[in-house]
């Protein structure tokens, strides 16, 4: 085998999975648990003069108001600049701000002493529209900080731009305390891999030796959060464990009948097929508690010691069950697909997949499927219809036997739109893309119903 550099190596191993949110606009719903974050705010006066015109913008009060009302979990810290509040002052605030444990800046308008955008935490920089705009772009990458905007003086003919302007700063600010939960955050992955991560390329090429202390360090440095991995024999040693299998669950049996009473129909498994699934749920929920976890991957396919092949069992079901009560859990390692899903989860309340993606050209499509995704994709009530299926990979290739396992067909409606995205934190990128649902099973499909049904 022959040796790989590190960024050839995690090119070629994130090119094959992606992570999607459905819908647009974030809901926001139950995402805010643990301390609020701590967001210091700098904000400049702006033009035109108001001597100009009898016309009167939006306040500094009342922006600061709208960011209170809207981002719940923030606590800000305000200078107004055209309050009082002296820019050399405030300057050497932000340089101490660190030390102070906060978690995040804004500063509103044009940053007339760029010191304020090299505070080291995230920040973002809000222009204003028709002020001036000598904004320092080149030094965002370098100092963590992005774009907003906001019209103050309502200037844009359409008021849903405006207001579009101010939702954005809202979601990106929500990403500031999405940050400041995950330093508190510990993943918990069970696989029986020597690498912590999965990870796809050319397999004549060999990852770096020590690649789990790379992404580990990356993780930690990145987001403060820990990584725990276990594998099967930690597992099946547990005693809990071991009577969940053996015996009859009253809470599993509920669970399946209730995934079984609001799919639209079983076809190729059975009953006991999806109790297994559900007890694969409560043993993924009790391992969360016993190593003090608020994420997971589960990254084996047995329940028990020695598994003959009708002891196969999934997680993907679990997977759908967690995403209800806003936890994220995959049934792959993938570290990089977790921590953005955590990200939006925690961000925005918006449940994703994990999915295998490809490209089909000539339908100008992009496919990315799994065994798994949420049936509350917008983050609220709505839940999406679904089919359960035999799991595509199984030990066992008839159908409806012990061992076929679970998998979800989820019918997602047409024309919704969709973000494809994925952190890479050794590479320090974050791969986008973007696009609509297409129509499945009826209406101007791109495929035939087997493109589904054999999934």
């Amino acid at each position: 085998m022959n040796d790989i550099t590190r960024r050839e190596f995690v090119q070629a191993s994130t090119t094959a999975i992606g992570a999607c949110a459905v819908a647009a606009q974030p809901s926001g719903r139950g995402t805010h648990r643990g301390e609020h974050a701590k967001v210091f705010m700098v904000m400049f006066g702006t033009a035109p003069s108001q001597d100009d015109t009898d016309l009167r913008p939006m306040t500094h009060t009342q922006i600061v108001q709208r960011l209170q009302r809207d981002c719940d979990g923030v606590d800000f810290t305000v200078r107004d600049l055209a309050a009082g509040a002296k820019l050399d002052a405030v300057v050497n605030e932000v340089k101490d701000l660190k030390r102070q444990q906060f978690d995040g800046v804004i500063v509103y308008g044009c940053p007339r002493e760029y010191d304020l955008l090299r505070s080291g935490l995230p920040t973002i920089n809000v222009a204003v529209l028709n002020d001036f705009m000598n904004i320092p772009f080149p030094l965002y990458r370098q100092n963590r900080t992005i774009g907003a905007m906001l019209d103050p003086w309502r200037f844009c003919a359409d008021p849903n731009v405006s207001e579009r302007m101010f939702l954005d700063l809202i979601a990106k600010v929500k990403l500031i305390r999405a940050l400041k939960r995950m330093k508190t955050e510990q993943i918990l992955t069970v696989t029986d891999s020597p690498r912590v991560n999965v990870i796809y390329g050319d397999l004549l090429k060999n990852s770096p030796p020590d690649y789990n202390e790379q992404i580990l360090g990356a993780i930690s440095e990145t987001f403060g959060t820990r990584v725990i991995k276990i594998g099967t024999k930690e597992v099946v040693e547990e005693p809990y464990i071991r009577d969940l299998w053996k015996n009859d669950n009253p809470e599993a049996n509920e669970i399946a009948r209730r995934w079984i009473d609001t799919a639209e129909r079983m076809v190729g498994t059975m009953e006991s097929e999806v109790v297994r699934s559900a007890k694969v749920y409560l043993a993924m929920k009790w391992l969360m508690q016993r190593h003090n976890a608020t994420a997971m991957a589960y990254h084996i396919r047995t329940l028990v010691p020695n598994p003959r092949r009708e002891d196969y069992v999934v997680s993907c079901p679990a997977t759908s069950e967690f995403q209800l009560h806003n936890i994220v859990a995959k049934c792959q390692s993938h570290l990089n697909i977790l921590l953005s899903e955590m990200m939006l989860q925690y961000a925005y309340g918006r449940p994703s997949m994990l999915g295998d993606f490809s490209v089909d050209t000539y339908n100008n499509t992009s496919c990315v499927q799994h065994c798994e995704g949420p049936w509350n994709a917008w983050g609220d009530d709505r839940r999406v219809p679904y089919k359960i299926r035999d799991h595509r990979e199984r030990p066992v290739r008839k159908r409806n036997l012990p061992g076929v396992g679970v998998g979800w067909c989820i019918m997602y409606p047409p024309n919704e739109p969709v973000t494809m995205w994925q952190l890479d934190v050794l590479s320090k990128e974050v791969l986008v893309h973007t696009g609509r649902t297409v129509p499945m099973y009826k209406g101007r499909v791109k495929y035939k119903d087997h493109f589904y049904d054999m999934m």
